[in-house]
């Protein structure tokens, strides 16, 4: 067993470098597949959100493990090895367990205590397994991973409160223009950042919400639940022209919005908030006078200031993991199914 982590997340590196390295959903099978038949790796599981990208992996060897999830991370995204890599943190062992569990348990999320993560880890972890890429030990390890997750959520009040990229989003729309009762809202996707952040901007009274989506129905579903209009997507161009806020949260590849879109509409001020990675939204719309444009990364500080009722659950939480790590290493180290090098890490 040679348990090992590579990985980047909002810590580590800006949104620039995150949305380079990100694994749309639906390549994640087929590049846990590359990865797993690169030779050194036995198994692996690839989690890839908006804010983080990780290759989880159990591999023949501890050091050409972790060269070769480094090496597969900027091969297979055609990066510049020796520009991405300070962006990336490696663990190995012990080390590895734990930042995993971290994870799972939303210590690790720049919401701290946030719920999707743990259902992301279950997504990235269920798809490789159903697709025959992880082994007995790697189950075993994220099925702990799960169910700690679970637990701290449970037993701490971390994920208390209300805070979520919605609720953040909304709060951050008032304190940059005020109330909403007068203004138009259009929302670009209808993923879940998009249908939370819809929900709480319904609940301002928001003159007129505009969805769109590539899928017209899906757009008319969210529409429907939040007392908005649907728009066609062709016709998104007609919206920019009428939106006081623009909220893309896409899982496009590619830009959705063009600073050329943005010239041509007509209303100023604008406020455009890019939710999505790799970002919907061209950086160059920013230099346009009278547009103010937000991603991701903007909204640490109204995060921060929202969080530290969760943050004294913090040492509870750490406890609850420590003692799960320690009752694994134990259980390893008791087996003799580790190297004496991997114990020591």
């Amino acid at each position: 067993m040679n348990f090992i982590v590579v990985g980047t997340n909002h810590k580590y590196s800006p949104i620039e470098i995150r949305e380079r390295l990100s694994f749309p959903k639906r390549k994640i099978s087929g590049a846990v597949a590359d990865l797993t038949g690169s030779g050194w790796i036995n198994a692996a599981v690839i989690i890839s959100t908006c804010n983080r990208v990780e290759l989880y992996a159990n591999a023949e060897d501890t050091d050409m493990g972790i060269r070769t999830l480094k090496g597969f991370l900027s091969n297979y995204h055609h990066q510049d090895a020796v520009k991405i890599e300070p962006y990336l943190y490696m663990q190995a062992g012990r080390d590895a367990i734990t930042h995993l569990f971290k994870v799972s348990g939303g210590l690790d999320s720049q919401i701290l205590g946030e719920s999707p993560i743990l259902g992301q880890v279950r997504a990235g972890f269920g798809e490789a397994k159903e697709a025959g890429y992880t082994d007995t030990f790697l189950e075993d390890i994220f099925s702990r991973a799960i169910k700690l997750g679970e637990e701290i959520r449970e037993a701490t009040a971390i994920s208390g409160g209300d805070i979520s990229i919605g609720s953040v989003v909304k709060d951050l729309i008032k304190e940059r223009i005020g109330g909403l009762e007068d203004k138009k809202i259009l929302i670009i996707g209808v993923g879940k950042i998009s249908e939370s952040t819809a929900r709480y901007l319904n609940n301002e009274k928001a003159s007129t919400v505009f969805v769109s989506n590539r899928t017209f129905e899906k757009a008319e579903e969210l529409a429907r639940e939040v007392g908005g209009i649907a728009v066609r997507f062709d016709r998104l161009k007609e919206k920019l022209r009428e939106a006081d806020i623009i909220i893309s949260a896409t899982t496009s590849p590619h830009f959705i919005l063009r600073k050329e879109d943005i010239l041509e509409t007509t209303r100023r001020p604008l406020l455009i908030i890019d939710l999505a990675v790799p970002r919907d939204v061209d950086p160059k719309i920013k230099s346009i006078n009278g547009v103010e444009l937000l991603c991701l990364d903007d909204l640490s500080y109204m995060i921060e200031k929202k969080l530290d009722r969760r943050k004294r659950e913090i040492p509870e939480a750490l406890r609850l993991i420590e003692k799960e790590v320690d009752d694994i290493w134990s259980s390893i180290a008791f087996s003799g199914s580790v190297p004496a090098e991997v114990l020591s890490l």
